[in-house]
């Protein structure tokens, strides 16, 4: 069917992350993918650059680049690296960029070439390679049962982008001291986080709201977390 990329004030995105229209000034162009789900400025009357967006039905975020190749250049990690919601592949491709060859992603619907497979990693029939480390910006709806299942099935490390504010909330952070997380590397500056449909519709990700962290699980670590940030080159 013929479908419409719109202009940036209003989005409409399949469940699999196409784009259709919401109004005019377009082009035309062709997917064969039908039930819209709108993705629209939550506040329809507010400045775009603000980038407040309706909730994406799969949880599907992107986090901009540099957040996961600063993070591969300040963390080490020894074997494979596997990303279960690699969504569009960015932390699947900054592994590979800095060396990590056997670096591979899964997500609930395959996305980009930097999926091997469509799978649920909640499932328990899924059966996967186990990695020696997972590294992954999670659906925020299932972080923590991701962070769960990650740190049964990873040898070595595990390593989540996860909310800022998990440290300071009261049920959060008593839920998190019992895990034992390793660092707690904070991002900065804050980076911008869009739903996957508004970076498919060639906007770029600024504006962020929310504050996040890189949290790093080590297999047998047992203490306390050490802080640091991870900056943003300039």
């Amino acid at each position: 069917m013929n479908d419409l990329i719109p202009r940036p004030s209003s989005i409409l995105a399949d469940r699999d992350g196409q784009i259709t229209p919401a109004r005019r000034k377009y082009r035309r162009v062709r997917h064969d993918r039908p039930e819209p789900v709108e993705i629209v400025p939550a506040v329809p009357d507010r400045a775009l650059n603000a980038h407040l967006w309706v909730r994406h039905p799969q949880d599907w975020y992107v986090e901009e680049s540099w957040v996961d190749h600063r993070f591969f250049e300040e963390e080490d990690f020894e074997g494979s690296i596997y990303d279960p919601a690699c969504g569009l592949g960015r932390i699947v491709e900054a592994a590979r960029a800095a060396g990590y060859n056997d670096a591979w992603g899964e997500d609930l619907v395959s996305r980009s070439m930097f999926c091997d497979r469509a799978v649920d990693f909640l499932s328990e029939e899924a059966r996967r390679r186990a990695p020696d480390n997972i590294c992954c910006n999670p659906p925020f709806r299932k972080s923590r049962e991701f962070v769960i299942r990650a740190r049964k099935i990873a040898r070595r490390k595990v390593a989540m982008i996860l909310p800022l504010s998990w440290i300071s909330g009261d049920r959060r952070s008593r839920w998190l001291e019992r895990t034992f997380p390793r660092r707690v590397l904070i991002i900065t500056p804050r980076p911008s986080m869009p739903p996957g449909p508004v970076i498919l519709a060639g906007l770029k990700a600024r504006g962020g709201r929310v504050d996040f962290a890189w949290y790093i699980w080590e297999r047998n670590y047992v203490g306390e977390p050490s802080f640091g940030w991870l900056r943003r080159k300039r």
